[in-house]
């Protein structure tokens, strides 16, 4: 970087500040930092605006920097510890936000020494000890986390949960194994939770999934479906009302006016479509190239929403039934910016949250040049992998009952189809089958799409070592297999006279 980039630099993250966007800011020169642009420059600039903001006081707490974790300043937070870290390096807990907020900011390597160091100090502490194995699914290391879910299912056998994610990880090749034992057992236990019970359900019919014993993996699939539907309420007539407002609202004609209104900048790469239906996979894809940033499921789109929904009724935020140049433009004002705490000097940064396909009109109002890549899985294999799927947030509402899996994906095909007689080829379809059929033709069409050079790296995507945090983090980091194509027939005795009504 030049001198006069430098400054410019600079001179925009200190107009960041000056907006009282410090967490961005420092975010920005830190970025610099790891690129090795003129790093002392930015160093100075960090340390000086953190006491300035009195954010560092010569007053070390574990408190201070737990606040700055909840506050999602993760940056703040990461220079907080490392001005205090011969202090905090005693500390288990402060150790362990350590590693979080490096986990949150990608820094794996960093993430992982410090949740070493507060293992260390508290091998038997079990909350540490549930992270880690976490954040070793995560970036893919299987046999750690294993290892670790093991010594919890002997430490806390009551926790289902981690009985729940050791079945995803672990290989079983016999139903006498003994954690399936254990697992059956619990489901017996007079004192077991119904969240106990949940997890453990989901986990054993994976389990006899894997082990191609069907029908008793078709029970513990139901029970823990039944007993998760009970817990969550799913609302149809306010997702279609919602759906129809939007598909009606955003016409070709209004969603070009739009356009006009925002600055054509770097602009994201939308990973859409139903869950379970190779949005994971095809981000892992591209995130192996250089010039990308996985950015994972980013909820970005919705939180927006939610922050200017309306007063009364559905309270319809404003922006889906009037989409005028000032909500267009602060609506690509707040996206701009949120994506910029990810990585402000990635060349493409791509947002996988499935449920975007709702938003495509928005979206495309906002971002004129985005480009949306739509995977389309079939329909029968999608829904029946959404529902033997436990989702660790209750977005997904409509996800353990069968007759909302198929209303809802009958809904999510009809708002597509109007988007794709709106946008056409701008939309890439990306047809999972073919994707694992053909792989490195279909992965070039995608790369082409995105006007990417092609990389030989993209070849071996499972060896990248990125956080992924979806249902998918264990599968995308395993080579291309077909086994899952048409899986949903080995259950099609309790399936087929729901699937009958797809559209």
């Amino acid at each position: 970087m030049s001198k006069k980039s430098e400054q410019n630099q600079l001179f925009n993250i200190k107009k960041l500040l000056c907006k009282g966007k410090i967490e961005l800011a420092i975010k920005i020169a830190d970025d610099n930092i790891k690129d090795k642009i003129t790093p002392i420059q930015f160093l100075k600039f960090i340390k000086k605006t953190l006491i300035k903001n009195q954010i560092i006081d010569n007053t070390p707490s574990v408190l201070k920097l737990e606040n700055l974790f909840k506050e999602k300043k993760f940056t703040c937070a990461k220079y907080y510890f490392q001005t205090y870290e011969k202090i905090f390096f005693k500390n288990p807990k402060a150790l362990l936000i350590a590693g979080r907020v490096h986990s949150e900011l990608d820094e794996l390597n960093a993430a992982l020494k410090y949740f070493k160091e507060a293992l260390y100090l508290e091998p038997d502490n079990l909350k540490i000890r549930k992270y880690i194995a976490n954040f070793y699914i995560s970036i893919g290391n299987i046999e750690a986390a294993i290892e670790n879910f093991n010594y919890l299912a002997e430490k806390d056998p009551f926790d289902g949960e981690n009985h729940r994610l050791l079945s995803r990880t672990k290989r079983y090749t016999s139903k006498d194994d003994g954690h399936i034992k254990q697992m059956e057992k619990l489901l017996k236990a007079p004192n077991i939770t119904l969240e106990q019970k949940i997890n453990l359900n989901f986990g054993l019919g994976n389990i006899y999934e894997t082990l191609k014993l069907y029908d008793k993996s078709s029970k513990y699939y139901k029970v823990g479906n039944f007993e998760q539907n009970k817990r969550l309420e799913f609302d149809f007539n306010k997702e279609k009302h919602i759906a129809e407002q939007i598909t009606k609202t955003y016409s070709k004609v209004v969603i070009e006016k739009n356009q006009s209104f925002v600055e054509r900048v770097k602009e994201p790469i939308f990973i859409l479509g139903m869950p379970r239906s190779g949005t994971s996979l095809v981000e892992q894809i591209l995130s192996t190239h250089k010039d990308v940033y996985g950015g994972g499921e980013l909820s970005f789109i919705e939180d927006y929403l939610l922050k200017n929904r309306g007063s009364i009724g559905l309270r319809m935020p404003e922006i889906l039934s009037n989409p005028n140049k000032e909500n267009i433009e602060n609506f690509h004002k707040f996206y701009f910016e949120k994506i910029k705490y990810l990585n402000s000097n990635a060349k493409h940064i791509t947002d996988k949250m499935p449920g975007n396909f709702k938003w495509i009109g928005l979206i495309k109002s906002a971002f004129p040049n985005s480009k949306i890549i739509h995977l389309i899985r079939d329909k029968k294999d999608t829904c029946f992998s959404i529902y033997k799927s436990y989702f660790a947030n209750d977005t997904c509402s409509y996800s353990y009952d069968l007759k909302n899996i198929v209303v809802f994906y009958n809904l999510y095909s009809r708002v597509m189809k109007s988007w794709k007689n709106i946008f056409g080829d701008e939309i890439y379809d990306c047809k999972y089958e073919n994707l694992v059929d053909n792989f490195e033709i279909e992965a070039k069409k995608i790369l082409n799409y995105c006007k990417l050079d092609w990389d030989d790296k993209i070849l071996s995507f499972f060896k990248n070592k990125r956080r992924v945090i979806t249902v998918s983090s264990v599968q995308v980091r395993e080579n291309i297999y077909k086994s899952s194509i048409n899986s949903w027939s080995n259950y099609k005795n309790d399936l087929d006279k729901y699937f009958k009504k797809l559209v």
